[in-house]
């Protein structure tokens, strides 16, 4: 750039500055963007790879949040191109193989609070050509596991059942369902009792007829829906007047 005389500096100024920004735009590492869709309880991999048969090993880390102009912003992990140097909980990994260039974040059993955005950054030796990669993360919650169910205890005209808490899909379960109906019926005819304490881990059924079948299903529930039905119990009655027995 020519400039000729002071009175021209400040337009040599502008035009510089201009190149100036220009040349960022033109030379810094550019900023590639996906999304990932995930749900609760689930292991994650936010891919991230460079050419390391070119550069060699380079340091990388990864953050949450957009990328700042140097680092990581709220560094989650890092990588001083052999091996892991830090870490901010043990959720975070690397995966691959970070000599031949795979720096992908792995997330362990993530969570809905795991959801936004999340940056990558390997430091490429130069100015501005660091290469960074953009990743938007978003967890969603599902509905709870399937349960099991089993027998604890059998009368004449009650028995008890019992079962253990089930994976809750990420939202806390608010309420169980009991189908119970005769062993030769469809379950349209099922009576449906509904358990709105979530802590119970385990119910009576009285009113029983002795000597008599019945098939039992449980379900969960949590803010996104219900489960998929429970194993099936099949529970039969005592006769009238023999010894109770419990499992």
């Amino acid at each position: 750039m020519i400039c000729l005389g002071n009175r021209h500096l400040p337009v040599c100024l502008s035009l510089f500055l201009c190149l100036l920004l220009a040349g960022l735009c033109a030379f810094s590492g550019g900023v590639s963007a996906e999304g990932i869709i995930a749900t609760v309880g689930t292991d994650v991999t936010l891919p991230c790879n460079f050419n390391a048969r070119y550069y060699g090993k380079l340091p990388a880390c990864w953050g949450r949040g957009p990328i700042p102009n140097s680092g990581c912003a709220n560094e989650v992990i890092k990588s001083d191109g052999s091996s892991m140097t830090s870490r901010l909980s043990e959720r975070y990994l690397f995966m691959g193989d970070l000599s031949a260039g795979d720096v992908s974040l792995t997330i362990r059993q993530v969570e809905e609070g795991d959801s936004g955005m999340y940056g990558c950054r390997v430091e490429i030796p130069g100015w501005f050509n660091d290469q960074k990669h953009q990743q938007t993360l978003t967890v969603l919650a599902v509905r709870p596991n399937p349960m099991k169910v089993e027998t604890q205890e059998v009368k004449e005209r009650a028995f008890t059942v019992r079962w253990t808490p089930v994976f809750d899909g990420g939202r806390p379960i608010t309420s169980y369902r009991i189908d119970i109906k005769n062993k030769q019926a469809s379950w349209d005819t099922a009576i449906r009792t509904e358990i709105s304490n979530p802590k119970l881990t385990q119910m009576s059924l009285v009113d029983m007829r002795p000597a008599k079948t019945y098939n039992l299903r449980m379900f969960a529930t949590n803010s996104i829906g219900m489960s998929e039905a429970s194993n099936v119990l099949t529970v039969t009655t005592k006769e009238a007047g023999t010894v109770t027995q419990c499992f």
